[in-house]
């Protein structure tokens, strides 16, 4: 089932065809949503498409405040360019406290590179280099290019303000969509819809950076360089090691959640900016960009200063799941019935956190093959992998199971052979609801919060394990995944939810 966000697959590019024309790059939609949010159900879903681009309307920033904030001058896209400008002088007033979500004009703007590197809790200029150029950031950088000419913060603070929130995280709403094509003569209300969708992907790219080994981030970097290139072609993209330090991604106390959407904003125009000058070739020629001078106290917004440990927000790598990673373990108390498609970053491990299971492949399906696929035995695992559900959903999950095993329904087996062949199933809703069946989830009262694919690929020599979440990328690359010779012991590790308490 294809998605027009779409996320992009880790290892399809490295030996795969050449990459689409820029035209056709697609961006990732929204990472941390609810779990009653996450996999389509039997009704229709959402419509998220590129379409109706000249349906705009945007409610302008409201102002509750008597007092206007101090006059600032309009600041043209030409002369936006962080590379020419060098005044370290003192924050000026508008800027000495969090930005006020009601005011986005109010939130931190410097494009000084050491006062720009201490509001994103870089200890150097050279964290700044090396984080910009990035794997989140690259990608990032290739999903504005329709609208490279005007990043309209304020517009786009606004939209993720008034959005739907999964505790620190915005959830993207579905009547936004990205431009498909250059957003010029467009309002700025489409193109802040683009950058708003942008902005929640990279604060959840920079979350899933921190959390990757270094040999995905390294992976994923190989690749989105490979689209960088392809976007960008007159500029080289630079080659990092990993791991990388990322900004602060969380509030910092006094400050709104959109304080984050601010640091990412900050972050990815420094990005454009340097690439509108002669900057970016000339400081990533050579690897004098990984030294530069230290941020000190003085750099840092007032409210910053002494205060906030430079690692604090950067510093995890949980052994689990990299898909935990991205805010589900939050819960809110009302959950929203809207379907919104769910992606993160294609995990590729060369020592699975599980170890593959190995099932007999005396068990194929009986079913007769179809005229593209022509399948060979295998087997298809389904686990039900509790490492996919936070704490609060497993709390959920034991009321609904103990009222179910009340009225004399058993909970099902943890570990099933799936019983149909997901290679002859047409539409990828088809898998769910046989995973649907095979649990029980209507006697149960739960259903299906995450499904990802784990196989092992001998594909690139070496052969490792690879995890994909299934709403990445469309149902008939899936089916090729579970076609391809190469590739073996399938398992779907499936999360589930409470539906009513």
């Amino acid at each position: 089932m294809a998605h027009p966000i779409d996320r992009i697959n880790m290892v399809e590019p490295y030996l795969g065809p050449p990459l689409p024309p820029p035209s056709a790059l697609q961006y990732t939609s929204v990472t941390e949503v609810l779990p009653s949010q996450i996999l389509p159900r039997p009704s229709p879903q959402v419509n998220l498409t590129y379409a109706n681009l000249a349906a705009d309307s945007t409610a302008a920033p409201r102002s509750d405040l008597t007092q206007p904030p101090q006059s600032k001058r309009a600041r043209l896209d030409e002369d936006d360019v962080d590379a020419v400008v060098h005044d370290e002088s003192l924050n000026p007033p508008l800027h000495n406290s969090p930005g006020n979500p009601k005011r986005p004009e109010t939130f931190f703007d410097s494009q000084a590179e050491r006062r720009l590197a201490g509001y994103l809790g870089f200890i150097s200029i050279a964290e700044l280099h090396i984080c910009a150029i990035a794997w989140p950031l690259l990608r990032a950088t290739v999903a504005i290019y329709p609208v490279i000419h005007k990043l309209n913060k304020e517009l786009a603070l606004t939209l993720i303000r008034d959005a739907e929130r999964n505790g620190e995280a915005a959830v993207i709403d579905k009547d936004w969509s990205l431009l498909t094509s250059d957003g010029k003569g467009l309002s700025n209300a489409r193109k802040a819809e683009h950058l708003a969708i942008v902005l929640i992907n990279l604060r959840a790219d920079l979350f899933t950076m921190t959390a990757a080994s270094d040999k995905q981030n390294q992976l994923q970097h190989q690749h989105d360089c490979q689209k960088f290139n392809m976007t960008y072609p007159t500029h080289q993209c630079p080659q990092i090691s990993y791991p990388v330090r990322a900004p602060i991604l969380s509030p910092l106390p006094g400050e709104d959640f959109l304080e984050s959407y601010n640091r990412c904003f900050l972050l990815l125009r420094h990005m454009r900016n340097i690439m509108k000058s002669n900057v970016f070739d000339t400081r990533y020629k050579n690897d004098n960009f990984k030294s530069g001078q230290p941020v000190n106290d003085e750099h840092k917004p007032p409210w910053m200063r002494s205060t906030v440990p430079p690692m604090a927000t950067t510093t995890s790598k949980p052994a689990s799941h990299i898909t935990t990673a991205h805010g589900l373990s939050s819960c809110s108390p009302k959950q929203s019935t809207v379907q919104l498609s769910y992606s993160t970053i294609h995990n590729i491990e060369i020592t699975p956190c599980h170890a593959p299971i190995i099932l007999s492949a005396d068990a194929a399906s009986s079913e007769k093959s179809t005229a593209n696929i022509t399948p060979v035995p295998r087997s298809f695992a389904v686990i039900w992998d509790h490492d996919l559900e936070s704490e609060c959903i497993k709390s959920g999950l034991r009321r609904a199971l103990n009222r179910a095993q009340a009225r004399g329904v058993d909970p099902p087996s943890e570990l099933q052979k799936l019983r149909k062949d997901p290679r002859q199933m047409v539409e990828e809703t088809l898998l769910y609801e046989q995973i649907r069946i095979q649990f029980r989830c209507q006697f149960l009262g739960i259903d299906l919060s995450k499904l990802l694919l784990q196989y092992t690929t001998s594909a690139f020599g070496d052969s490792m394990t690879v995890k994909q979440n299934l709403q990445d990328e469309p149902w008939s690359d899936t089916q090729a995944a579970l076609t391809d010779p190469a590739n073996g012991n399938f398992v779907f590790r499936v999360g589930f939810f409470a539906v009513e308490e």
